[in-house]
Order: structure tokens, then C-alpha cells, then sequence
């Protein structure tokens, strides 16, 4: 049960004790209460450790992880709460053909969506920081605060798992991921393609060995690929790469005689791409790419294997991440002689509801 007792108020944005100013009430947490009630630790402890957890909460929640992208490239979605052990979807597929028929014919042939339904699991991804005895008595003798890097690395530890199964799933837990996933995973079944050979040597394919000419050949041939391919129905938004591959294209001049980059060129002469914010440099698919020769291989999240590049029209309605319950910190225990704070969140990986809205091109390195 809660408990209410008497604090210096604190100035936000310094965290100093307003010793000069009346007491105010705080209610303490539960959780706390229970350990002021136990004698784990008095009122001023209790205070003092329940406004340090506020504020180390609120930091880890703040810290930003912009190299890791997942989150970043895809929509998500947190509908289903805690509780949810599997997500049912259907991956769709639109089919349809018009006949020249006669006057009273009854046998019309039918338009219509196509689609098999797939379920995911949830699972829970969990960790825990802690504090002991010692460094929260030290904390408030000399006014300074708990270390909330314990709290940022947990939740650094949460968002990398996250981030990798974004991208790769986890087979053997029934998450799909956007390259990869179980047997019969829709991400399985994504277009994938060679580029084409360098018109010099037929036997290189890669963009170190290719006039400017040719890679943006690669490029413009991948984006229209797509919209041919699903008739007009997928607007290729995205262009998703390595680092190594996306500088190539900033760093090279579209001919000798040019003072423009292949991807200037490139933003200014298409259809679809017209933003280099729309190609997107991304650590997790360096090298991970099936070599051109191999191309039904799995992708290799090792980064250990070849350089491509995916074409995806964006959407939630083609693609979408879920978490049903973000992560979050629960009540602080007491566990010996350290106050430990237990962290989890559930997640489900990526829902692949239209394949065809995602095409990988290979052997560009």
C-alpha cells in the first residue's frame, strides 16, 4: 500500500534539494512503501530512491539509438496489450481475370484477394539493473545521483534484440523478421534478382567494376521492376543499402566531365526516388545479401557474404512491426543487499502482409 510522508521539494532541472523551501508530501509507490515498511530503508531513503528511479526512467526512455534503424523503416503497431501469446495475420495476394463472355453466361470469372494466414508468436524480451545498498546510501549522503547508465545499457540491450529481429526474426521462436523468418515465412517468398553483368566483363557485377552508367542502370531497372511487376499497384518508396554501397553512389561523379554525383543524378532522372533521405544507409544489411550465384540462399546476418540492395513501397498497410507491449521497468525489489528493477517488454517481430511490395537485388559487391 502506498505511503505518504514529508520531502524537501526538488528543483527539475537541477535535481537540488529546495532546502530553503517548506516540505511537501510524496506519495511513495507501492513498491517502495513495501520497503520502507519492511525496514529495507527509512522515509528519506525510500524518497530519495523513488524520485532517483523517476528520473533514471524517464533518462533511459529518452536516450536516442539512431544507428539502429529498425524501428526507423518500418510502421508499428502495439494493439493486442500484455497479455497476447499469438497475432494471426494474412498475407495477400490480389488475383483476377475479365473474359469475353457470352450474353447469359453464368460462369463469370471472378476478381478477388488471395490470401494465407499466418500466426506469430509474442515473446518476452526481458533484462534487469540494480543498485546496491552501499551506492544508494553514498548517493544521497553526497547529493549526487544514482549512475543511470545501468538503466541506458539495459535498455540499449532490449532495443539491439529488437533491431535484430526487425530484420532477421527468430526462426526458432516463430518471429518473422523482414529477410528472414521460419519455414513458409512470407519475407521467404520476396522477389530477388541478379543485377546485370558489366557490359566490359561479363563476369563483374559489382558496382566498384561498373561505369556510372551502369549502376544507375541497376537502380532505375530495380524501381521499375516492382511497379511493372504488381501492375502500377507498388510505388517503390524506399531504397535500403549499406553504407559502403549508398557512399559509392554520393561519392561518384556521374561521368568525368561532371561535377554531379551518380545519386544526384539519379534523385533528379526517376520517378520514384527523388530524395536521398529515401536511400537508406543501413549497418545491418552489409555483406548479408546471398551471393549472385546462390541466390534462394538464406541472408547471412553475420555480414559475412555478398552486398545488394531491397526495394520496398513503404507502408503499414504492405508491412508492419508489432509490439504489443513496449518495454517498460517494473517495481524495484529488494534481492539480498541490491534493489533490482526488472525490465521487459513483448514483441512479435514484422508482419509481411504484402510480399510483393519488397524486392532484393543482388551481387552489387
Amino acid at each position: 500500500m502506498s505511503k505518504i510522508v514529508k520531502a524537501f521539494a526538488i528543483d527539475e532541472a537541477t535535481r537540488a534539494l529546495l532546502v530553503d523551501q517548506p516540505m511537501v508530501d510524496v506519495q511513495l509507490s507501492d513498491a517502495v512503501s513495501n520497503l520502507v515498511n519492511q525496514g529495507s530503508m527509512t522515509d528519506d531513503e525510500g524518497v530519495f530512491f523513488q524520485r532517483q528511479l523517476e528520473y533514471i526512467q524517464a533518462t533511459s526512455y529518452d536516450v536516442l539509438y539512431p544507428e539502429l534503424k529498425g524501428r526507423e523503416l518500418f510502421a508499428l503497431n502495439t494493439e493486442g496489450g500484455e497479455g497476447i501469446e499469438t497475432i494471426t495475420y494474412r498475407s495477400y495476394d490480389k488475383r483476377g481475370e475479365t473474359k469475353i463472355i457470352a450474353g447469359k453466361a453464368t460462369d463469370l470469372p471472378r476478381g478477388d484477394i488471395s490470401g494465407k494466414e499466418y500466426s506469430i508468436s509474442v515473446r518476452t524480451l526481458g533484462n534487469a539493473f540494480g543498485y546496491s545498498r552501499q551506492e544508494i546510501a553514498s548517493a544521497k549522503v553526497t547529493g549526487m545521483p544514482l549512475e543511470a547508465r545501468k538503466a541506458e545499457a539495459t535498455r540499449r540491450s532490449y532495443e539491439e534484440k529488437v533491431n535484430q529481429i526487425i530484420f532477421f526474426g527468430s526462426p526458432d521462436n516463430n518471429l518473422h523478421g523482414f529477410f528472414d523468418g521460419p519455414a513458409g515465412a512470407p519475407a521467404l517468398t520476396c522477389t530477388r534478382t541478379s543485377v546485370a553483368a558489366s557490359a566490359a566483363n561479363a563476369a563483374n557485377f559489382g558496382w566498384a567494376d561498373k561505369t556510372p552508367d551502369e549502376i544507375i542502370a541497376d537502380l532505375t531497372t530495380a524501381i521499375t521492376k516492382m511497379y511493372s511487376d504488381t501492375k502500377m499497384l507498388f510505388r517503390p518508396d524506399k531504397i535500403i543499402m549499406s553504407v559502403t554501397s549508398k557512399k559509392i553512389l554520393e561519392n561518384t561523379p556521374r561521368s568525368l566531365q561532371s561535377d554531379v554525383s551518380i545519386l544526384n543524378w539519379f534523385l533528379a532522372n526517376n520517378s520514384f526516388i527523388n530524395s536521398a533521405s529515401q536511400i537508406i544507409d543501413v549497418n545491418e544489411v552489409a555483406g548479408i545479401y546471398p551471393v549472385r550465384s546462390s541466390l534462394a540462399t538464406a541472408f547471412d546476418p553475420s555480414g559475412q557474404s555478398n552486398e545488394g540492395f531491397t526495394v520496398v513501397a513503404s507502408g503499414e498497410d504492405n508491412m508492419r512491426v508489432r509490439e504489443p507491449f513496449p518495454y517498460m521497468h517494473l517495481p524495484v525489489q529488494l534481492k539480498g543487499l541490491e534493489f533490482e528493477i526488472n525490465c521487459y517488454g513483448r514483441f512479435a517481430g514484422v508482419e509481411m502482409i504484402r510480399p510483393a511490395a519488397v524486392q532484393h537485388w543482388m551481387g552489387i559487391a
